[in-house]
């Protein structure tokens, strides 16, 4: 069987939406077949449902910020690019797919939106920390080059893909502050950000902070979204419409 993977798309560019090529092409290189899932308008969540019974799996990509408005915070930074209605429907969208057994993989600003989706804070700008931090936002001419490393929780999920640690890339200026309900920080940066969730009692519900995306020519990038597409091979057919 090969499975529908949902991709959300990433944002809006004018009056178009848009996915970068990459997330497509790290979902072939998989095994999964992608379909890209469009951000609307859609109180009563029918559009929703429908989209959810028709995939296997669901891949939240990076993007802009997220308004600090929708996570009830006053806006501390004024680095970033938002898109209210962008965030409605991923947030939204991610309540729902969670409530399901399929797998989800979160990258980078999808991270944050399950961050928030369960009730997690962030911090909006990495300055505003107090303790030293790294750069986390490379400025490299490859979006593949390697930037820091991450260490993984022992009995994670992440752990069992990587082993103690792997070097990873690096794009972003907000992290993951408080975890939200029943999320798990599995992975951190040397100087404490956190790198990876999980979430307890979820067959696979994971976000990366890095853009594994960008890596595949890495073993072990290639062993996450082959980890992830396995994930959707498995799902029980009743889960399916």
């Amino acid at each position: 069987m090969t499975p529908v993977i949902g991709i959300v798309t990433c944002g809006f560019e004018g009056n178009r939406q848009f996915v970068t090529d990459s997330y497509i092409s790290a979902v072939c290189r998989a095994g999964g077949c992608p379909v890209l899932l469009p951000c609307v308008e859609d109180e009563e969540q029918k559009l929703m449902e429908v989209m959810a019974a028709c995939c296997h799996g669901f891949l939240f990509c990076g993007g802009g910020d997220i308004t600090p408005f929708l996570l009830d915070r006053p806006p501390l930074s004024p680095s970033g690019e938002t898109d209210i209605k962008t965030d409605i429907f991923q947030i939204l969208f991610l309540k729902y797919v969670l409530t399901m057994t399929k797998p989800v993989l979160a990258i980078c600003r999808g991270m944050q939106v399950m961050n928030a989706a369960c009730g997690g804070e962030l911090l909006q700008d990495l300055s505003l920390r107090e303790e030293p931090v790294l750069n986390h936002m490379q400025r490299s001419r490859l979006r593949s080059d390697f930037c820091h490393t991450v260490s993984f929780k022992k009995d994670s999920m992440l752990y069992n893909i990587f082993g103690e640690n792997t070097a990873v890339n690096s794009f972003h200026h907000q992290a993951v502050l408080t975890p939200g309900r029943r999320l798990q920080v599995t992975a951190q940066a040397p100087d404490g950000i956190p790198e990876a969730l999980e979430m307890e009692g979820h067959p696979f519900a994971l976000g990366v902070q890095w853009h594994p995306e960008c890596m595949t020519r890495s073993l072990n990038m290639r062993r996450l979204f082959l980890a992830f597409v396995e994930a959707a091979k498995k799902l029980d057919p009743t889960e399916i419409s």
